[in-house]
Formats: structure tokens, C-alpha cells, sequence
């Protein structure tokens, strides 16, 4: 330190330039080494949160697409089981088409063996047909009725379609429709020649109609 004198003659001691600098050095270095750790724990701090804050978009976009695979495997699953109900739907539908056809096959055939008529009469069983739990069933005006009442119905409704039917009135017994059993033709020329009928068979089933003029021109 250096000795100074006052005006006054007092004497005192003051810093020299030199012991001033390295003192406000001293301090200024004790400043800036805090200053500096300061600075580098704020710097780790947000390193720290920047990266958590990517491991949380990771983790985010990890679930996203985990999600999205889930949603998809998903709909995929959904789409396979739709694909195998129909399936199933529609083999059911097949059976069940097959056992009403059969069924009506069969009664039909007990209302005549020429081939023609018979898949006609089995085209009229059918309509009447619905499969249900316990088998093929038949309804006549909303009424579910036994095979006997189908038979009687179809007689009664289409005797020119019945072999032996034995009408009389409107239709002879004697016209034959390309089978050896005796019916009545209302296109076939003779007593059963029926105009109504004629019309009626041709308005309701035209596929009738051209088989039985086509009989009647034999």
C-alpha cells in the first residue's frame, strides 16, 4: 500500500493502482466463477428438460402408433369375422333354398310324373315354402298348413297341371299335355279350350303359359 499526505498533513495509507485492480480481480473472478456455474447448472437444467421433453414426444408417438396398429388389426379382425358371417349367411341361405326346392320336388311329383308340369307344380310349392327351426313349412294365407292342404290347394288351383285330375265343366278329362295321364289344357284345343284361363295363366306366369301352349300343339 502506499503512504499518502492530506492537505492537512495527515497521513494515510491508500491502495496503489495495481492493488486495486487485482483486488477488484479478486472479486470480479469469485463473481464470475459463481456466475459461470450458475450458467451451467441453467444450461444443464434445459438440456435435461429438452431432452425429457423428446423422450416424451418418443413416448407419445410410440402409443400413437401402437394405437394405430391396434385400430387397425382391429378393423381387420372386425372386416375377417363380417366376411366369414356372410359366408355362413349364405351357405345357410343355399341349404335352405335346397331343402325348400327338394321338398317341393317331392310333393309335386305326387301330382304328376310328366317332367314339365311336375317343375311347374314344384315353382307353385315352393311359394308357399319357408324354412324355419324345424324344417321346411308351409303357409297358405298366413296360415301354416300340413302337405295334404298344399296338395288339395294345387289341385284345386292348377288342375291342368295334375295328371288324372278328372275336371269337369270348364276342362275335359281326355286332353293329354305330352304326359299319358288325362288333363285339362285350357290352351289345348277342344272342351278345355278356357280364354279366362288362358289369360290368367299368362298374366301370373307366363313360363306356364308358353309350356302348356306348347303341350297343346302336340
Amino acid at each position: 500500500m502506499a503512504k499518502l499526505i492530506l492537505q492537512d498533513g495527515t497521513e494515510v495509507e491508500a491502495f496503489t493502482a495495481d492493488e486495486m485492480k487485482a483486488a477488484v480481480e479478486k472479486e470480479t473472478g469469485g463473481l464470475k466463477a459463481k456466475l459461470d456455474e450458475l450458467l451451467g447448472e441453467t444450461k444443464t437444467a434445459k438440456q435435461r428438460a429438452r431432452e425429457l421433453e423428446e423422450a416424451q414426444t418418443a413416448a407419445e408417438e410410440e402409443r400413437q402408433r401402437e394405437k394405430g396398429e391396434f385400430k387397425s388389426l382391429y378393423e381387420r379382425e372386425q372386416q375377417a369375422k363380417k366376411e366369414l358371417a356372410d359366408k355362413f349367411t349364405e351357405f345357410q341361405s343355399k341349404v335352405q333354398r335346397q331343402e325348400i326346392s327338394l321338398e317341393a320336388q317331392r310333393l309335386a311329383g305326387q301330382l304328376s310324373k310328366d317332367r314339365d308340369r311336375s317343375e311347374l307344380l314344384a315353382e307353385k310349392v315352393a311359394q308357399l315354402a319357408k324354412h324355419t327351426d324345424a324344417g321346411v313349412r308351409f303357409e297358405i294365407g298366413g296360415v301354416e298348413v300340413e302337405h295334404d292342404k298344399v296338395l288339395a290347394h294345387l289341385k284345386s288351383k292348377y288342375p291342368f297341371l295334375v295328371d288324372a285330375s278328372g275336371v269337369t265343366g270348364g276342362g275335359a278329362p281326355n286332353n293329354n299335355m305330352g304326359g299319358g295321364a288325362a288333363n285339362t289344357n285350357p290352351f289345348a284345343k277342344g272342351e278345355s279350350f278356357n280364354l279366362t284361363e288362358q289369360a290368367r295363366i299368362t298374366r301370373e306366369n307366363p313360363q306356364m303359359a308358353a309350356q302348356l301352349k306348347q303341350a297343346a300343339s302336340r
